[in-house]
């Protein structure tokens, strides 16, 4: 109990600081900000302009926030226990939803995304931020690895695609990247899995009563 009140005077102490004030951190809620105006624009479509080539547009500069907050908070020194908790926090709330949307959002005959690849998306994520919370009660850093981050990248390619062509998103060479961004997703959940048992649920509990 005492340790939970310290975390939470730590964590108030934080916000009424302004330290989490900085550009990573807008930049991070911008990258959840900018979510919604791409999920109107796919549902919507409006036909005075160019919806699809505004969608992609948006995705792009979201997507690059995510390197811009990182770069910014590592150059400047202006990381923060609250940017740490709100990068991949944004990451989710960004790709998640659109995603989802995608698959329900039809092109002729077929979603832009098959509901089997968002579905594999999300159990994948909502499976690691469950692990990662168990680390963060265990005071075990969990950070992305490079099959996490690869899994990124891919999602981010596909999505732009299909945001920027998504007449193209039947066509078999976009059907195969998305089976390739898919397979990557899900080995990225595994090869997760196998570090979580190794650093968090195979490690002596002597940590966690420290």
């Amino acid at each position: 109990m005492p340790e939970k009140s310290a975390e939470a005077v730590l964590t108030s102490e934080s916000l009424f600081s302004g330290k989490w004030l900085n550009p990573a951190n807008f930049m991070t809620a911008l990258r959840v900000l900018l979510a919604p105006p791409i999920i109107a624009l796919l549902v919507y479509r409006p036909q005075s302009f160019s919806w699809s080539f505004a969608a992609g547009t948006i995705f792009v500069i979201a997507a690059l926030t995510d390197k811009a907050d990182g770069y910014y908070a590592r150059k400047y020194d202006s990381i923060t226990r609250l940017g740490e908790f709100l990068d991949p926090l944004a990451d989710k709330l960004l790709m998640i939803p659109l995603m989802v949307t995608m698959a329900f959002v039809p092109d002729v005959q077929h979603g832009l995304l098959p509901l089997w690849v968002v579905i594999i998306v999300v159990v994948r994520e909502l499976l690691i931020s469950g692990i990662r919370m168990v680390g963060v009660r265990r005071g075990i850093s969990f950070p992305a690895s490079w099959s996490g981050k690869i899994k990124m990248f891919s999602q981010v390619i596909v999505v732009a695609i299909i945001l920027y062509f998504p007449g193209s998103s039947g066509d078999t060479w976009l059907r195969l990247l998305v089976y390739l961004m898919a397979a990557i997703t899900l080995y990225s959940g595994i090869d997760y899995l196998f570090r979580a048992r190794r650093e968090i649920f195979n490690r002596p509990a002597a940590a966690e009563e420290r």
